[in-house]
């Protein structure tokens, strides 16, 4: 790690950005024609820019169910004012009705509610032959969870979550068909620098292969190829789906045990294996309120 000091456009540190792209695609199982990008600010970062770049050629199908769908939402709403808008919501330990997804219409989710405990159950309601985009925010189940690639478009995720890396960095996953969204539809609004991936009408193929859009911390990359050492040794995706399943099933049982807990979604099909969310049950927390007094 002697190229700690460079910058991050000299020869060196350019090819473990590249080796970060390259490992993270293999570990996932992108697809070989998919395009895979770090990018600034996040999860949030790498979605906005797709959400910014590529929206408005159609109408949009946006599912929210927790507080990061809802941002969506509320950006297409009111700061992308898109006009042909559903918005298709569920409280929190619920999911809408995924059956209103349109093939002729954009669609934008996140596969696992970070702060609902809830993800999609499987990707059927998504037609392979649709002609929209499919939008999916991942950045609670990359790693952790089965992504069908061949349902999705734009793939977001983060560092820190799954892998558990520095927060700050974003990766941004592109279909051959989202690539084709971004070359053939320009936007009908001002996007700033850090949100631009098209150079002359084409993909700015530079922002696939490590040259980054504003400055990484080397340390932070190198932190990440430790996550992707680590995720190896232990047997790639199917040992951290596993390991996963393996924590979710060990606060299940608990859960099943005590009589003044239970899951926030009574759906059991549903239930994020990352981001578990718990309810008290009223009656009984009453009743140990009053024997404690």
């Amino acid at each position: 790690i002697d190229h700690l000091g460079y910058s991050h456009r000299a020869a060196a540190p350019k090819s473990r950005l590249q080796a970060a792209i390259t490992r993270s695609a293999e570990i996932l199982g992108l697809p070989e024609d998919w395009r895979l990008a770090i990018v600034p600010a996040s999860d949030t970062g790498a979605f906005e820019m797709a959400l910014w770049s590529m929206l408005g050629q159609r109408g949009v199908d946006v599912f929210v169910w927790e507080s990061f769908s809802n941002d969506w939402a509320n950006d297409i709403q009111n700061e992308l004012k898109l006009d042909d808008l559903n918005i298709h919501k569920a409280d929190y330990g619920d999911l809408p009705d995924l059956s209103l997804a349109k093939p002729d219409r954009d669609t934008v989710f996140v596969f696992n509610g970070t702060t609902s405990g809830v993800r999609v159950p499987n990707m059927d309601w998504i037609a392979k032959d649709r002609e929209g985009i499919v939008f999916c925010d991942a950045t609670s189940a990359a790693f952790a969870m089965e992504l069908d690639y061949e349902k999705l478009d734009v793939v977001t995720w983060s560092w820190q979550k799954v892998l558990g890396g520095e927060g700050g960095f974003g990766m941004l996953a592109l279909s051959p068909r989202a690539v084709a969204r971004l070359e053939s539809y320009q936007a009908p609004r001002p996007l700033p620098k850090i949100f631009r991936l098209i150079k002359k009408g084409k993909i700015d193929e530079a922002v696939f292969k490590g040259a980054t859009i504003n400055t990484p911390s080397m340390l932070a990359v190198e932190d990440l190829h430790s996550a992707l050492d680590w995720a190896n040794f232990i047997g790639g995706l199917p040992a951290l789906i596993k390991r996963c399943d393996e924590n979710f099933n060990t606060l299940d049982k608990w859960v099943k045990e005590s009589a003044w807990i239970a899951w926030l979604p009574e759906d059991s099909t549903i239930r994020s294996t990352t981001s578990m969310c718990l309810k008290i049950t009223a009656e009984e927390f009453t009743r140990l309120s009053v024997e404690e007094q």
